[in-house]
């Protein structure tokens, strides 16, 4: 049985730390990408990368948004462009992209409990990791605006040690953080492909809280304004405080999962270095708590079009949230909880890399469209014509090509193994669909 939806819904304000929460909610997650790639290599990927990845897809994400502020978001917008089989894959691929994305959140939260608790037994990671997941699947059973204001207490938590560290850092400069640029183990190409995998899982997310429009106060006004806001708060949260701490410690080489809290013990004493242990536990739980949000509308909007089964559809009578849909969930995130952090990003960046194409042949498609129909529309418009929009895509286009070479090629040899792996992922939204509709005809 469906249940009407929630009565109150997500201020704008609350949107703009949601969306914040949902991408970033701190630099924890990036410091792999600086023993891998090297610290300057690694410190321009993060300067670079919010102009030739983050900005377009949020800038593509603010119009559709504000155009078409339909609750499921990305999915029912390459419908309304291509039809069901295009709005499906859409919607495929990101689904699939937030479980690996929001397991990856989970595997973190237990690795940063490492600095407090070094000997913990692969087992115990795992139980950690997997009661976080049922954990804010909890909280997203209650509904959205308690997920919106827990976002704002906690992210507001996690600013603190990353701005002590930043200050601290800056103010003991010693070393240059630049040096050396890329890790003597490779060239200039692999070591930017070596970071480039977790660099996308960094710079991501713009397009998931697109699905909750509907439980959003007036969404063709607010999601423009929070991706517009939310680009260079990530962007200063990422490249400061690294920049910061390789500054004031040169101690590039160790740096690895989990290794911020070390840094900032470097910089600030033992005291700093507890305090970003527990603002990485509050990070990594606000961040799963929030993209669990928009990953579990997913299915419901597909089911309610008759594109998954009926029984996503289904929602709580007194909080109108997807029940079906965060059980499915949690179950899945539960399984992958057992695999390796950059695994996790890593496959996260190949599928979120194709999603993010078929974004940017909706809103092409969509703009075309409203031309030839002569529609105007108020709201948020990118100031570019179409052959400017083909312009602003490019880079994107071509580091979607180079996540899919370097996940099937890296290290000088093609990896057979991890080309399979990805194979089966991308296929599974097209066997998934004839599936679910041979199932609906049956």
């Amino acid at each position: 049985m469906t249940g009407s939806p929630p009565a109150r819904k997500a201020t704008a304000l609350q949107l703009v730390f949601l969306t914040y929460a949902v991408i970033c909610s701190g630099a924890y997650g990036l410091e792999e990408m600086v023993g891998s790639a090297g610290p300057g290599m690694a410190l321009v990927t993060l300067i670079v990368l919010p102009f030739v990845w983050a900005a377009p897809i949020a800038l593509a994400c603010a119009e559709l948004a504000a155009r078409h502020p339909v609750e499921g978001g990305y999915y029912r917008w390459a419908r309304l462009a291509f039809g069901d089989f295009v709005g499906y894959l859409a919607g495929w691929l990101i689904w699939v992209a937030n479980f690996t994305t929001n397991a990856a959140f989970a595997v973190l939260f237990a690795s940063y409990l490492r600095y407090w608790v070094p000997e913990m037994s692969r087992l115990a990671h795992f139980l950690i990791a997997a009661s976080l997941v049922w954990f804010t699947t909890f909280l997203n059973w209650r509904g959205i605006t308690l997920v919106g204001r827990a976002a704002v207490a906690l992210t507001l938590f996690v600013f603190t040690p990353f701005v002590l560290l930043t200050v601290m850092g800056l103010w003991g400069w010693r070393f240059d953080p630049f040096v050396p640029f890329v890790n003597p183990e490779h060239d200039t190409l692999s070591a930017f492909a070596a970071g480039l995998g977790i660099a996308i899982w960094l710079y991501s997310g713009f397009e998931k809280l697109t699905v909750n429009a509907e439980e959003v106060e007036n969404p063709a006004r607010a999601f423009p304004l929070a991706l517009a806001l939310a680009v260079p708060m990530v962007a200063a949260s990422y490249v400061l405080p690294t920049l910061a701490a390789l500054a004031a410690s040169g101690d590039w080489s160790a740096w690895g999962e989990a290794y911020f809290s070390q840094a900032a013990a470097n910089v600030g004493g033992p005291a700093l270095g507890h305090l970003m242990a527990a603002g990485a536990l509050a990070s990594n739980a606000c961040i799963l708590m929030v993209t669990t949000l928009g990953q579990s509308r997913l299915p419901m909007v597909l089911a309610e079009d008759g594109l998954f089964p009926r029984a996503f559809a289904r929602q709580h009578p007194r909080f109108g949230t997807p029940v079906v849909s965060l059980l499915v969930g949690a179950i899945v995130l539960t399984a992958l909880s057992g695999l390796r952090f950059a695994h996790l990003a890593g496959l996260f960046s190949l599928v979120q890399a194709m999603a993010y194409m078929l974004i940017y042949a909706t809103l092409l498609r969509l703009r075309r469209r409203a031309t030839q129909e002569g529609a105007t529309h108020g709201g948020f418009r990118i100031p570019l014509g179409n052959g400017g929009l083909v312009a602003l895509m490019v880079p994107s286009v071509i580091l979607a090509v180079l996540v899919l070479l370097s996940s099937v090629w890296h290290d000088g040899a093609f990896d057979g193994r991890q080309a399979l792996v990805d194979a089966v992922v991308l296929a599974s939204g097209p066997l998934t669909y004839f599936w679910f509709r041979r199932g609906r005809s049956a």
